[in-house]
């Protein structure tokens, strides 16, 4: 039997979702922890589409290991600017694997009318805005996995 491509990716997400639910306590609070090249990041989840639109607009500061994960429900190719965001920050985009297959570091605010947009070539499911200068910080590449760390 063979399954399409998006069932597959729906699957995905739907496994994701309920290994939220099994294995992290802190999931109704909308955070999760990753690891990142055996870094750990609790993030901020972006989920729904007000989520995503908004993202870290308007924050003044991010505190060190910290971000936002923007979860799509299926592999696309995304645009992300930087209208209205106070901090530098770094993006990365995942496959549905956790793969980082894209690596934008340390986007400036935009000041201007006429903003930037920052785009993935490869479908992706997974966005990840960190401060700028942590990919570096940290040594983050293409080729690195994020995976979720469960709660103790």
């Amino acid at each position: 039997m063979k399954i399409s491509r998006s069932i597959k990716h729906s699957i995905t997400s739907l496994l994701f979702l309920l290994w939220l639910l099994l294995n992290n306590t802190t999931v109704f609070a909308n955070e999760v922890t990753i690891n990142i090249n055996d870094q750990l990041f609790t993030v901020k989840l972006a989920i729904t589409q007000a989520e995503r639109s908004r993202g870290l607009m308007h924050i003044k500061s991010l505190p060190e290991n910290s971000g936002m994960l923007f979860i799509y429900h299926e592999p696309q190719i995304i645009s992300f600017w930087m209208k209205q965001t106070l901090i530098p920050l770094d993006l990365l985009f995942f496959d549905s694997d956790g793969r980082l297959i894209e690596l934008y570091p340390n986007i400036r605010p935009c000041v201007s009318i006429n903003c930037k947009m920052y785009t993935n070539k490869t479908p992706a499911l997974f966005a990840l805005e960190l401060a700028g200068g942590t990919a570096t910080k940290f040594n983050i590449q293409i080729g690195n996995n994020f995976i979720f760390v469960g709660s103790k």
